[in-house]
Formats: structure tokens, sequence, C-alpha cells
């Protein structure tokens, strides 16, 4: 499909303090249709809050992906998931160009993406997280075998380190299971995790700004929160935001670990921390995500929300905060 462009919202940007915005959608990542159910959130978001919003479908990476980025853009809002989206590309391209832009920088947004690489740097600051081993790419049935040997089973999770919303995920209750989920897996060509299932509450806390919003759980109606359950209306996933029966401990404890994380990784603006509260109550990060999706399921809206910050406000804190930094940039290097 050809990359195209166009604008959203009938209101044009009349108003004082309107901005011209161009939302990033698309790529060729496995989650370029979220990408574009966000990007399309987001568009129209701030078109109703009276900006002009361009919308721009992502069909390459590199360079030429931002040949068509219109000129003098206040703003690029970053509505891209997966590779060249959360990966620090095309942050990087953009920094390089010296057009401000929502969320992360290059840097944070590397090393968030990449499963391994956080939680490494969680785990030296002592975040707590799961137990795994790294299965290295590319990798032969031997490899497999003992990766799974060493593995913290017998019920184990098998993820790729940079795909996101669970693309490529497999729960797995027997060894036998993990080396068969792992083998698959090879298609992928990128190290994998096996990681100790662990049992217990799935909760999500997002951070806005330097804040943890409330937390909220996920409760999906499948064996587990995998790609239809998060984005399939008609899967059953519940969500329970600030859960009555979350104890108040518990949840100050994932709120302080998602923020923690948040700043280890020296993330920015936005984050969402995915977290399991396993049995005995110890509260533990699965991953950071800097892209969150922007969706009608999404968390980060629900989050937002219950805050009290609705969906095209949290859009404008996002594109109004990258503004701000760049200016504060731009006079430092006067």
């Amino acid at each position: 499909m050809p990359a195209t462009a166009s604008f959203r919202g009938r209101r044009r940007a009349t108003r004082t303090g309107a901005l011209k915005v161009c939302v990033l959608m698309g790529g060729l990542s496995s989650e370029r249709e979220v990408s574009l159910r966000s990007g399309k959130a987001v568009a129209t978001a701030l078109g109703a809050r009276g900006h002009e919003a361009l919308s721009l479908v992502i069909d390459e990476e590199g360079e030429a992906a931002l040949e068509r980025l219109p000129s003098r853009t206040d703003c690029v809002f970053v509505a891209l998931h997966g590779r060249f989206g959360e990966d620090g590309q095309v942050q990087r391209l953009l920094a390089a160009r010296g057009i401000p832009y929502t969320g992360s920088g290059p840097q944070a947004s590397a090393r968030s993406f990449d499963k391994a690489w956080a939680k490494a740097i969680l785990r030296a600051h002592g975040i707590p997280v799961a137990r795994d081993v790294l299965l290295d790419s590319p990798f032969r049935a031997r490899d497999v075998r003992d990766a799974i040997a060493r593995a913290p089973g017998p019920r184990l999770v098998v993820k790729p380190v940079r795909e996101g919303s669970s693309v490529g995920v497999s729960i797995c209750r027997t060894l036998a299971e993990a080396a068969r989920a792992a083998w698959r897996a090879r298609s992928f060509a990128q190290p994998l995790l096996v990681e100790e299932f662990i049992a217990g509450r799935e909760l999500t806390v997002a951070i806005l700004g330097d804040e943890p919003l409330p937390p909220i759980e996920v409760v999906p109606a499948l064996e587990f929160y995998d790609y239809r359950a998060k984005y399939d209306p008609t899967s059953g996933t519940r969500y329970r935001v600030h859960p009555e029966d979350l104890p108040f401990d518990t949840a100050t404890r994932a709120q302080a670990v998602a923020l923690a994380s948040h700043r280890v990784l020296k993330c920015r603006d936005v984050s969402r921390v995915d977290i399991r509260v396993d049995e005995s109550g110890r509260v533990l990060v699965l991953e950071v995500n800097t892209i969150p999706g922007l969706t009608g399921t999404s968390l980060l809206p629900k989050a937002a929300l219950a805050a009290g910050i609705q969906f095209d406000e949290l859009c404008e804190r996002l594109v109004r905060s990258a503004i701000a930094r760049s200016r504060i940039v731009h006079r430092g290097k006067k």
C-alpha cells in the first residue's frame, strides 16, 4: 500500500495556541494494524482540540520514511509501535533533524524495547523482575535444549525480546512445550527470553510526566493476555481500574516500582509498565513500554481517564511536553 497522508478533524487550527502536528503510524512491524488504530485515534483527538493533525502512514524504514514530513511541523506524534517506532530508530532520525517528537529519546527507547536489555538494567538497580534464561540468535536445537535445562521451570513463558503486543509469546506448562515453542519462535530471527511463569495477578501502571497513574488489573478470558485478548473487544478481557480488592500497599508498591523502572531506563513523558503480583504478594516487572497503545481497548487511556484526564487532553499534553522540551534544548544551544 503506498504511503498516504490525510488531515483529521475539520476544525482547522485557528484558535490561539493551535499546533500543526504530524502523527506517524503504520510501519512494517508485527504491530502495524495496532499502530494504525492508535494513530487514527490520536489524530482525531488532536483535531477535536482544534489542532491541525496530519496523519502520515509509514510504509518503509530509514531516512526515506521521513521524506514526506510536512514543512513547519510543530511536533511529530510517534504512534509507531514495534520496530522503527519503539526501538529508537525514528527518534534518532527526528532528533538529527531537530524536530520535536513525543515520548522517550533514542537511547531510552532502544533500552526499553529490548526486553533482555531492559531487564538486565532493572535487575542491576534492584528492581524485581522475573527470572529468565536468554537464548541468543541464531540458535540450534542443542542450544534450545541447553537453555530449557537451565530455565526456572517447569512452567515457562517463551517470548522474543524485540516484539510487542504479546506477538510470539507462548505460555508453556512443561519443559517439552517450552522447547517446542522456542524452536517455533526461531522465525523471529532474534533472541528469546525463556522466563519463569508467575502465577498471580496481572497489573499495568502507566507513567505520565513523572507521576504514576492508577493501576489497572487485566483479567483475560482467554488463556493469557495475548494479541487477541488485547485488541479484540469480543475476547472477554476485563479491565479493573484501581481494583478495590487490591491491597493498598500492593497498589502503592506497584506504582513505586513502575516509576522506578521508568526513571532507571530514562524514559520520559509517558510509559506503561507491565507487572505481575505473585501469590505471596511480590511485585515483579515484566516489561516497560515507551509507546503504549492508544486504541479503544488500550490501557493508558483507561488509566488517564481514571486520573481525570480525557483522551484528547492526554494527546495534547504529550505534544506540548515535546515542544516545551525542544524549546529548552534550543535555548541551551544558543
